[in-house]
């Protein structure tokens, strides 16, 4: 692409940004369309071509089809990589306990559970990349994913009927501020919503939260989280489950 504005005469090509800079190369040849574009409509315009114009002409449009080609090839590698980005990002979030509908605000989706379905499909595209690409390094990283998938779906049992369990006693706990949100998310996550081990990860930083908030405003307040002894159980059992999942 460089090589092709410097033929074409451009004169500002000390500005071209270096090769890894892929959203600077592209802003630089948006601005820079018309270096390629010149020749073609400067030739167009002639009412008669020589034989040497007309070989320049189909030149200069097979460089400004080619160069537009390379756009497009370079904008899709910059989407694969900030989907790799976004796979990262997410997972984080929901390992951290940020609730789906709070990323749904920022990624504008409204659909409940829409965070976790667009992280699975992100990954799928993601991992069909892989295997067209490098077979060995897919072959690689599928491994280390279906190991990552057989923990999360071992411990997820047991987060599920130990967040089944919590939810059953959930009126008796102490109230916490905004965790009824938590609450319904979690309750919905348990209601068919948990098959893909993305929604199991989910499962269980819902639960960890609503633990943590409960134990949290326990310690504020100075009293136990509750006064039933069956929850107080209960809660002692979620810990735990979130503790090995």
């Amino acid at each position: 692409m460089r090589k092709r504005h410097h033929l074409a005469g451009d004169r500002d090509l000390e500005l071209f940004p270096a090769p890894e800079d892929i959203f600077g190369v592209l802003v630089y040849l948006r601005e820079r369309e018309q270096v390629l574009e010149r020749p073609v409509h400067r030739l167009e315009a002639l009412r008669e071509r020589t034989g040497e114009e007309e070989r320049q002409l189909a030149d200069a449009r097979d460089s400004l089809r080619e160069n537009n080609l390379d756009r497009l090839r370079l904008i899709r590698r910059l989407r694969e990589l900030v989907d790799v980005q976004e796979v990262a990002v997410l997972e984080a979030c929901f390992r951290s306990g940020l609730k789906g509908r709070e990323m749904g605000v920022v990624l504008g989706i409204e659909s409940r559970g829409g965070a976790a379905l667009r992280l699975q499909r992100l990954r799928l595209a993601i991992q069909s990349k892989w295997k067209l690409r490098t077979p060995r390094l897919a072959k690689a990283r599928a491994a280390h994913e279906a190991e990552e998938t057989r923990r999360i779906a071992s411990g997820h049992a047991r987060v599920r009927e130990a967040a089944l369990a919590l939810l059953s006693v959930r009126s008796s706990f102490l109230e916490v501020e905004d965790l009824d949100e938590w609450w319904d998310d979690l309750a919905w996550y348990l209601d068919g919503n948990d098959e893909t081990p993305s929604e199991q990860a989910s499962t269980a930083a819902h639960l960890r939260q609503v633990v943590r908030d409960i134990r949290t405003q326990a310690a504020l307040e100075g009293v136990p989280p509750t006064s039933d002894d069956v929850a107080l159980a209960r809660l002692r059992e979620a810990e735990e489950a979130v503790r090995r999942a």
